[in-house]
Parts: structure tokens; C-alpha cells; sequence
């Protein structure tokens, strides 16, 4: 199935009536796109970038149980938690890249 651009309009609504209800939350990169599955489900991923403060203020106005996070350390160093839920029928996929001070030295190193 491919999905139009009006197939995205629940998400537009839901982002719409999210920003209505909680104007103060900061405004995130935000990216809507569908997922072909069992059921075509238009999705929203709302990403913070070292704004954990941000991020905390989005879990709360998606009513996410703070248990409900999942946490993952990258590779080179960094650090992402992330969470989900659904709304108006539409997943939302909060996450936050948290802010490194430096990269590791096996980082620097490789690069050196």
C-alpha cells in the first residue's frame, strides 16, 4: 500500500491539537512519514537534540509513563532514550540524543 500525503493528516491534526493544549513545549525536528505493516500506520518522530529538559516536557504531554523509556548507549559514545505512543491513531516516537561533553578517546584516537 502506498500512502498519500492526505493519508497524513491525522498526524497534522494530532501535532496541531498537542501544540493547542501545551503551547509552551519547544518546538522539536519533527519528521511524518508511514510505515508499510500489517496496517499502514502514519507515524511522527519528535527528536530533541540535548534538550533533555525538552524531551521531559514531550513525555509529559503524551502522557508516556516515565517507565515506559527506553534508554541505549550508541556506539561512539552517545547516549539516546527514546519512547512511544499512539495517538488520534497516530504513533509518536519521542526521542532525545543526549549532549556528549567529549567524544571517547577510542573515538579520537580512531580518527587521529
Amino acid at each position: 500500500m502506498i500512502l498519500k500525503a492526505s493519508d497524513q493528516t491525522r498526524a497534522l491534526i494530532a501535532l496541531t491539537n498537542l501544540a493547542d493544549e501545551h503551547p509552551h513545549l519547544p518546538a522539536p525536528e519533527m519528521h511524518v512519514h508511514g510505515h508499510i505493516s500489517l496496517s499502514a500506520m502514519v507515524t511522527v518522530e519528535v527528536v530533541l537534540h540535548g534538550d533533555e529538559d525538552g524531551f521531559e516536557a514531550w513525555r509529559q504531554a503524551l502522557g508516556i509513563d516515565p517507565g515506559d523509556v527506553q534508554q541505549r548507549q550508541l556506539s561512539l559514545g552517545g547516549r539516546v532514550s527514546s519512547a512511544h505512543t499512539i495517538r488520534l491513531g497516530v504513533a509518536i516516537v519521542l526521542t532525545v540524543h543526549h549532549r556528549q561533553e567529549a567524544p571517547p578517546a577510542r573515538v579520537l584516537a580512531a580518527v587521529a
